[in-house]
């Protein structure tokens, strides 16, 4: 590739927008074997992925090698509606405070990074979110949560620093 080929492409690069957002770093560190398991999505930054995306939830287990293999499910069109499950691994990116983690998706040509920016004390749940914070969510191990719970936690999500005009329910 020629030097001009080069500067214009740098050019280009340098015009593209980046994110407004970046996640605040994150409250507190996670144990790894208390945060394995089912996580039930309550509230979600809407992508084009989920769409018509019912009863979500991820499992996470640990792997021989040290990563994380995490299956997503949901159901497509209705609470009832077909299975879907997608599978991929994570790596945690900070040891020991375990809180951010690297996905690869279809053995590693996609990697996004994700962050647990707070839990409950308990593990009975999260608040997640991209690297980039654009994407926040809440996760519970139960797959409701009164309304007062989801209210209080979804205030938390605007006190730490993360977007929240976008959160709505995960369709149940």
């Amino acid at each position: 590739m020629s030097p001009r080929s080069l500067a214009f492409i740098a050019a280009i690069l340098i015009l593209i927008p980046t994110s407004a957002w970046a996640a605040p770093e994150p409250v507190r560190s996670v144990d790894l074997d208390r945060f394995m398991g089912r996580w039930h999505e309550i509230l979600r930054t809407p992508n084009n992925h989920q769409r018509n995306c019912w009863a979500a939830s991820q499992v996470w287990s640990r792997r021989e090698d040290g990563r994380f293999s995490i299956r997503q499910t949901c159901h497509r069109g209705s609470r009832t509606g077909r299975i879907q499950t997608f599978d991929t691994t994570a790596r945690v990116l900070n040891p020991p405070q375990n809180t951010k983690f690297e996905a690869s998706f279809f053995g590693g040509l996609i990697r996004q990074r994700y962050w647990v920016i707070d839990h409950a004390d308990d593990y009975s749940w999260m608040i997640a979110t991209t690297a980039d914070g654009e994407f926040p969510a809440l996760l519970s191990r139960s797959p409701t949560m009164t309304a007062g719970e989801v209210g209080r936690l979804r205030r938390r999500v605007g006190e730490l620093g993360l977007p929240t005009a976008a959160l709505t329910p995960s369709e149940r």
